[in-house]
């Protein structure tokens, strides 16, 4: 058995968050024993700023079918960042940068991410079009098994794996950003469920801070604007989406 798998059937230590603040504070959780939070959906965020509500992509997949999820794909075609966001670049450094960059990620090489489960990248990304019919139809595959899944047998961190990610908090508000597990997101919130087991992702930063915005990989490197870089964030503790 892999370590990936061993961490996975660790014993954590499971609490409850009921507000934004007790999101923030788990983060600086120092015990031996992994954390496990269950955490209110209205504080899910997928990347480019989707809150995990009715209106969620593959949410209204979920409801309404195929249609659906490729409207969402032919509408949704961001060319820069700024685009994304819905941010008036204003030229901005860094505002033509790719949709699918993140200011507060160091990497040895940036590049586009890569193509998922049999399909590669020339047939889109999950969060964005354009996609491929192949793609679409790959997309409401997982999401339909999951929810057959979830509706028969329930739904089991330990067996199947946490939903992780990380907080994201400008001053005021948080949110936790979904890294790994954006479809079981999407469906247990589909299927109704109001507080969502999560953990951190391992190797990541826990909570990502505007304060220090300075040190961002891309901010640091010169190839985006510290003030453009916290608007990026702030669209994902607001709820523009």
């Amino acid at each position: 058995m892999c370590w990936q798998s061993l961490r996975r059937f660790r014993p954590r230590h499971e609490i409850q968050v009921t507000t934004p603040g007790e999101l923030c504070e788990a983060a600086f959780w120092t015990e031996k024993k992994p954390l496990r939070m269950h955490v209110p959906v209205g504080l899910f965020r997928m990347q480019g700023a989707f809150s995990f509500g009715s209106e969620h992509p593959f949410r209204r997949a979920l409801a309404k079918g195929h249609d659906a999820l490729s409207e969402f794909y032919a509408k949704t075609q961001p060319k820069t960042i700024a685009d994304d966001y819905g941010l008036m670049p204003n030229s901005r450094v860094g505002a033509d940068l790719p949709p699918w960059e993140l200011p507060w990620y160091g990497r040895a090489q940036r590049r586009a991410p890569p193509g998922e489960l049999e399909l590669g990248p020339e047939h889109g990304v999950s969060f964005y079009g354009p996609c491929t019919e192949e793609k679409v139809s790959l997309e409401l595959r997982r999401l339909s098994d999951l929810k057959s899944s979830i509706s028969q047998y329930g739904y089991d961190p330990g067996a199947s794996g946490d939903i992780e990610g990380y907080v994201l908090w400008d001053g005021d508000h948080c949110c936790f950003f979904v890294r790994g597990g954006k479809h079981r997101a999407a469906v247990l919130a589909h299927l109704g469920h109001q507080l969502i087991p999560v953990a951190f992702r391992f190797r990541f930063p826990r909570l990502i801070d505007p304060s220090q915005a300075g040190i961002w990989p891309l901010v640091r490197s010169g190839q985006m604007d510290a003030e453009l870089a916290r608007d990026i964030l702030r669209s994902y503790t607001g709820t523009k989406r």
